[in-house]
């Protein structure tokens, strides 16, 4: 009978194990800007404005004669110390162009990420995910713990944070795909800690609240 007994727990524990839920993030996907200005509304208006936010109209065709000449002048000296297949045209619409969409859209050519201007228009420009990685999951561990949750937790659910690794701003500011590269010209050199200090390029960096 203790035999049987012993059998039965056994069974039973082995059932549980699994059945368990897994403990492990699911697959992170894209959730957008709008998806993160619930918890973040003053960072979300500050992005709006920046030069991030508007990385996807310096794909489109220039509007306007002052915009046309600010454009064309810039094509100008570009192409000058660009390769021949490398050539800028000023009028052109370059919004649907593979090599300049990974950059100027957030997740592109991933699962969730940008598709088009028709089917996921709140994935244009370089939004929030594109410095934080997919937020499907570290948003739900926002709501969930608010000021509680750790930078540790974070991470383990997909967070990522430019301010503390460079390379996620050099998979593009240092892209061989890009036309304004430093072998270019120098102007565009990319200086990691300078760009963290400029307000204008995302927003605000301001002092954490809680334990993250």
């Amino acid at each position: 009978m203790l035999k049987n007994l012993v059998i039965g727990i056994l069974f039973l524990a082995v059932s549980l194990f699994f059945h368990l839920p897994s403990t492990e993030a699911g697959e992170a996907s894209y959730i957008g800007t709008d998806g993160c200005k619930e918890c973040h509304k003053i960072e979300t208006e500050e992005w709006q404005s920046s030069k991030h936010a508007k990385a996807f109209k310096r794909l489109l065709p220039p509007e306007g004669k002052k915009q046309k000449k600010k454009k064309k002048r810039l094509v100008r000296t570009l192409n000058k110390k660009l390769k021949k297949d490398e050539q800028l045209d000023h009028t052109k619409d370059y919004s649907k162009d593979k090599k300049c969409l990974p950059c100027h859209t957030v997740g592109y050519g991933k699962s969730g990420g940008f598709e088009s201007v028709e089917k996921t228009p709140g994935l244009m420009g370089v939004g929030c995910e594109m410095c934080h990685g997919p937020g499907s999951e570290y948003a739900k561990l926002h709501k969930a713990k608010e000021l509680t949750f750790t930078r540790a937790e974070a991470k383990a659910a997909g967070a990522v944070y430019g301010s503390e690794d460079e390379k996620v701003c050099k998979k593009c500011h240092v892209n061989p795909d890009s036309p304004m590269r430093a072998e270019v010209d120098e102007k565009y050199k990319f200086d990691y800690k300078e760009f963290l200090s400029l307000d204008k390029t995302y927003h605000k960096r301001y002092p954490l609240k809680g334990k993250h």
